[in-house]
Parts: C-alpha cells; sequence; structure tokens
C-alpha cells in the first residue's frame, strides 16, 4: 500500500465515522486481491500506457452516476480526468501528491508535456486544490498558471504508534514503490562505496516491484558485490494488522532510513521512519526538504549523487550519538506537525466548506 492508498484509506475512515457516505473508485491496474477495500470499486484495466489506466467500465460508471463531490488524487492519471469529465454538478477537490518531477527520463518527460492539457483541465475544473508543502505550491503556480486562491497548503501525515526506544540493527532501509522515480540504483551504488569503508550493514528493499526492473537491480547489487548484505522484501499491507506490524517491527530496528525520489509530495514511508527515531537521509524533492531539516531532525543531499550519499551514510554510523540525536528530533517533528488527526480535521473542514455552498 503506497502513500496515496494509505491516505485514502485513513481519510475514508475518518469520514465514515462521521457517517459520510463514501465510495472509493479506482481501476484494477497493479492492485493485488490481497488486502483490497470493501468501500473500494475496483474497475477493469481496458488498457494502460507507463502505468496510467484506462478502463470502459469506470467512463460508463462515471457517466451513468451522480456525487456530490469527487476528491481527486493524481492530475495526471485518465481516471482522474474522466471523473472531472462527468462530474456532472459535483464539488471537486483534487490533492497532489507531487506536482511534478524534478528529475525524470525524457520518455516520462515527453508523456508529461503530452498529458499536461488534460491535466490543466483537471486542475482548472477543481473547486480547491491540496498540495503537501510550500515548495509544491510553487512549483503548481509556476508550471500550471493555477490561482493560488484555491490552492491549500495541508501536509500530509501519519497516526502515530507507541514507540519505545529500540535496539537497533544496523540495517539501511529503503521502503515504497520500488521504481525508477524512486532512483533505489543510486543507494545500491551508494552502499558498494560504502562497504569499501565500513562494511558491518544490511541493505533492505520493501515493497512493490515489476520482475524485470528487479532483475536490474539484482544485477547492480552483484556488480557493487552487495549480494550477501541486500535483501528485497515482498510489500507489505498496512490495511492488515500481521503484515502493518511486520512493517513497524522492520522501521523500529532499522539504524538508518533512505529516500530518494524524484517526484515526491510529502512522502509517507518517510514520516513512518521519522515516527520511530529512525535518521533520515532524504533526497530534496518536493516536500522533503521541508520535512527533514538538514542536520537538524535528519540529513538532506541536495542531487542525486551516490558518493554524496555514501558519505551521508558513513557519517551516521561512525557518529552515534548524531543518529540518536536526529532520529529522536524526527520522531518530535512528526509528533507536533504531521499527525494524522490533526491535518484530517482540516481536511474535513474543506470538505464542510463546499457542501455548504
Amino acid at each position: 500500500m503506497g502513500g496515496i492508498e494509505l491516505y485514502v484509506y485513513r481519510l475514508t475512515e475518518d469520514l465514515q465515522k462521521l457517517g459520510k457516505n463514501v465510495e472509493v473508485i479506482s481501476t484494477d491496474l497493479e492492485t493485488p486481491l490481497k488486502g483490497r477495500r470493501k468501500e473500494a470499486q475496483y474497475f477493469k484495466t481496458s488498457f494502460s500506457f507507463m502505468r496510467n489506466p484506462f478502463s470502459f467500465e469506470l467512463m460508463k460508471y462515471l457517466k451513468e452516476n451522480r456525487y456530490d463531490l469527487f476528491h481527486l488524487h493524481n492530475i495526471w492519471f485518465i481516471p482522474s480526468f474522466l471523473a472531472a469529465l462527468y462530474r456532472k454538478d459535483a464539488k471537486i477537490i483534487t490533492t497532489l501528491h507531487g506536482v511534478y518531477p524534478d528529475l525524470t527520463r525524457f520518455k516520462h518527460r515527453y508523456f508529461l508535456r503530452m498529458y499536461k492539457p488534460l491535466a490543466k483541465f483537471i486542475l482548472n475544473k477543481s473547486n480547491k486544490i491540496i498540495v503537501l508543502s510550500d515548495s509544491e505550491r510553487n512549483k503548481l503556480v509556476k508550471i500550471f498558471k493555477i490561482n493560488p486562491g484555491k490552492i491549500m497548503v495541508i501536509p500530509n501525515g501519519i497516526r502515530l504508534s507507541s514507540y519505545k526506544p529500540a535496539n537497533k540493527e544496523n540495517i539501511v532501509l529503503f521502503s515504497g514503490r520500488i521504481i525508477p522515480d524512486k532512483n533505489p540504483e543510486v543507494l545500491i551504488k551508494a552502499a558498494g562505496i560504502l562497504n569499501k569503508t565500513f562494511s558491518d550493514f544490511k541493505l533492505v528493499f520493501i515493497g512493490p516491484t515489476h520482475e524485470k526492473y528487479k532483475e536490474g537491480l539484482v544485477r547492480l547489487v552483484k556488480a557493487c558485490r552487495l549480494e550477501e548484505k541486500t535483501t528485497f522484501l515482498d510489500p507489505l499491507n498496512q490495511s492488515i494488522p500481521a503484515e502493518k506490524e511486520k512493517l513497524i517491527n522492520l522501521y523500529k530496528k532499522s539504524y538508518v532510513f533512505v529516500s530518494l525520489g524524484s517526484w515526491e509530495g510529502l512522502p509517507t514511508r518517510l514520516m513512518e521512519a521519522m515516527q520511530f527515531e529512525v535518521p533520515c537521509v532524504a533526497y530534496a524533492s518536493g516536500g522533503s526538504s521541508e520535512l527533514i531539516r538538514d542536520n537538524d531532525n535528519g540529513l538532506i543531499i541536495d542531487r542525486l549523487d551516490a558518493n554524496l550519499l555514501a558519505d551521508k551514510l558513513l557519517l551516521l554510523f561512525r557518529d552515534r550519538k548524531l543518529a540518536k540525536r536526529l532520529g529522536h528530533k524526527a520522531r518530535l517533528t512528526i509528533k507536533h506537525d504531521f499527525h494524522w488527526p490533526k491535518l484530517s480535521k482540516k481536511i474535513l473542514d474543506v470538505y464542510d466548506s463546499l457542501s455548504s455552498r
């Protein structure tokens, strides 16, 4: 379950507690049967391009039904365009979990350029737009020329779990979708460099990935001579209590967490690690550099450079006091500024403001 899915999952729970009639609409693209929510409808994907699904079933369903409000979560996906196109008199809230990538491949950049008019259509039809950080708001205004008056900054958040300081193992953890935009190759190369100076660590990746892409990562692991140190774990679904507990235990025992996404809003996986006092090294993309304050509650790298990342990892392994201080401050940051119930209330207030019109 990725960051957007967790966001929708938590928000749906909060709305249902208020007695609201909520329907979650999605496609079945890359959505395993295990852990699907009963509130959700998963429409058959007719075809897809670059993980962007189109569903004739969904289009027909949207044409035939009426809603008071749509809350969309990705302006770059065709299902959001269909919802905006067939909204009838429904109000629209759009949350952007990453406005535009800071770095991306040429093919991806070309696709985004071609799709941009559809994304702009969704934004124009939206009554309110929620972004997760100030930097994302600035990016939205710059790229799409959106009226700042309809944009609200409401960060992502998590529900804090109870935590007692635990014994850490020398695990370098990378969680979430293992895809090119998350740049796992940079971490593998950095680990190879680190291994020449400091070898007492394990590298753990956990999250969904395509087998062909994983094969390329495994080859890179071998080229960096990290076979004995590297583990790829299957994704864990946090809507399933037993799997959520496994993920929590992995966070608790990890020594450092690495986040390298080049298309980020405010990474859930980064906040999850921070709440368990795991010192984090993050690439300054999207809202990551607002969540992580360099050398205060984590470490920031300003470019995707394996040597730079290796230096940060070595610093944390050699300076245990620094790692402990950063981890402690990280949890305080989440507790004070990114606790989900406070942020959910702000989102629900947006719902109320539209329904009262």
